[in-house]
């Protein structure tokens, strides 16, 4: 150990000073590394929420929707919770959804036929439910539709954040970029919006008064079928007007038996349910033209200065149009109506006029009849 000497601290600084550099070179260089990775990442960060933006969007609008509008997916799924009940009828507008109960007793005496132009069967008010649920009880069928309403009910928006974020973006674009082909994507735009409409929107564009004739027109073709000739229609006033325009013209007089309506039905009932619709005295005097047809005429709410406004003028015109049997009735001041009462005070009344205006027997077949019958 004494024989060896140790290097000293002249030799041994270079070598130090050496390392220290390449230190601090390696420093430098995984700094710069990490501040490109860091930039990458960002940059990737925000790209990828649009491409995913983007993605979803071309999946979405590639896939098509199940049902080809609100209305038709809920009367859809009406029709798979009430198989017993639901029918679909066509028309030349497409198939309708209609609730057919049959009756619950050991003689059937008709059927009802239920108008009411407001709302989806799910939504119809307990009034109407009441009647369509049990009157079968009694012997009488009932067969409900709704038809188009008056006054269409607003289409809620649907803004779409991504669709809104990426417009912007694509203007933002055509500002700065040069303009290639200006008409390109409104018209793309048009086409993909009427594609996704046009199924929804095919009966939206048929007047009215079309629509409600076709939708009679199955409904008694329908009873045709089923041999059930004998029918009561009940109406709301909002579309009492135009269904009596399709039926009227379908009854002829029969001066040898008044009390027997040659036509497709024997009797009416209007329900006013639409107070903000009133009937104007030239509707009701095309209603009330039949003087055979037995009508009643029913109000629901408080009588008011409105009300007796309108019930005054149903009853001057029905007078002057000189009907048979006209009944008006008010049941305003009666407990509330409820979907499950067979009970209820509107049951009876409409079972009782029904009962002695247009009950009678299903006529049968004519290859049902017993041999040796004579004609």
């Amino acid at each position: 150990m004494q024989g060896q000497t140790m290097p000293s601290a002249h030799h041994q600084r270079p070598i130090s000073f050496a390392n220290y550099l390449l230190n601090l070179l390696l420093g430098l260089t995984l700094l710069a590394a990490d501040g490109h990775t860091q930039e990458t990442e960002n940059t990737a960060a925000q790209s990828d929420p649009q491409q995913s933006e983007s993605q979803a969007s071309s999946s979405v609008s590639s896939e098509a929707p199940p049902y080809e509008s609100r209305a038709m997916r809920d009367r859809t799924l009406i029709a798979n919770a009430l198989q017993d009940e639901s029918l679909w009828l066509d028309t030349e507008y497409g198939k309708i959804l209609a609730m057919h109960r049959i009756t619950e007793a050991k003689s059937t005496l008709g059927v009802l036929l239920l108008l009411h132009a407001a709302e989806d069967p799910q939504h119809w008010p307990p009034a109407l439910e009441n009647v369509r649920a049990n009157l079968p009880r009694y012997g009488w069928e009932t067969l409900a539709l709704a038809v188009p309403p008056k006054i269409a009910p607003p289409i809620p928006a649907r803004p779409s954040s991504s669709s809104s974020s990426q417009s912007d973006e694509s203007s933002d674009e055509k500002n700065t970029n040069e303009p290639s082909s200006p008409d390109t994507a409104p018209a793309a735009s048009t086409s993909s919006s009427s594609s996704s409409s046009s199924s929804s929107s095919s009966s939206s564009s048929v007047p009215r008064e079309q629509l409600i004739a076709a939708y009679i027109d199955a409904a008694l073709n329908y009873l045709k079928e089923k041999n059930q000739f004998n029918v009561v229609v009940l109406t709301d006033n909002s579309s009492a007007y135009l269904s009596l325009q399709k039926l009227l013209p379908m009854i002829n007089d029969n001066p040898k038996d008044p009390k027997t309506i040659d036509g497709p039905l024997q009797a009416l009932i209007i329900i006013n349910l639409q107070q903000q619709e009133p009937l104007n005295r030239e509707e009701l005097e095309s209603i009330f033209d039949s003087k055979q047809l037995p009508v009643m005429d029913i109000f629901f709410t408080p009588d008011d200065a409105a009300q007796q406004t309108a019930r005054n003028l149903h009853r001057a015109v029905a007078m002057r149009k000189k009907l048979d049997d006209y009944q008006q009735l008010q049941i305003n001041n009666q407990p509330t109506i409820t979907e499950t009462d067979f009970q209820s005070f509107l049951l009876g009344r409409v079972r009782g006029f029904m009962q002695k205006k247009a009950s009678g027997i299903e006529l049968k077949k004519e290859d049902e009849k017993t041999p040796g019958t004579i004609n």
